[in-house]
């Protein structure tokens, strides 16, 4: 699971935008019941527009409910050329075959 969300974040630094939206289950829960699509197409723009981007998560706490599914708590720091920014984070994690997926991401808890 820590694999998966240090995977993610490495991604997301490298504006790897394919490999980014991959780290997200095909029912992931978009925030505010926004479509897949439009949800993609704003982190595409999100991740593209930036100089740089820079994610690192620290203090890891994984809990399993079961073996397909986890929750990952971090503390989350995110800075580019225009933003710098810190925040706890929660994704629900879900075992789909053998890969882990985001299926609901939660800030601030």
């Amino acid at each position: 699971v820590l694999k998966t969300v240090n995977a993610w974040a490495k991604a997301w630094s490298g504006k790897d935008v394919a490999t980014y939206l991959g780290f997200y289950a095909s029912d992931f829960h978009t925030p505010r019941g926004t479509s897949r699509s439009a949800w993609e197409k704003s982190r595409h723009e999100r991740l593209s527009k930036p100089k740089s981007i820079h994610v690192e998560i620290t203090h890891p706490k994984v809990s399993f409910s079961d073996v397909r599914h986890a929750k990952v708590s971090f503390r989350q720091s995110y800075h580019s050329d225009a933003i710098r920014t810190a925040t706890t984070k929660t994704l629900e994690m879900v075992k789909t075959g053998e890969k882990w997926l985001i299926k609901q991401e939660q800030v601030g808890r």
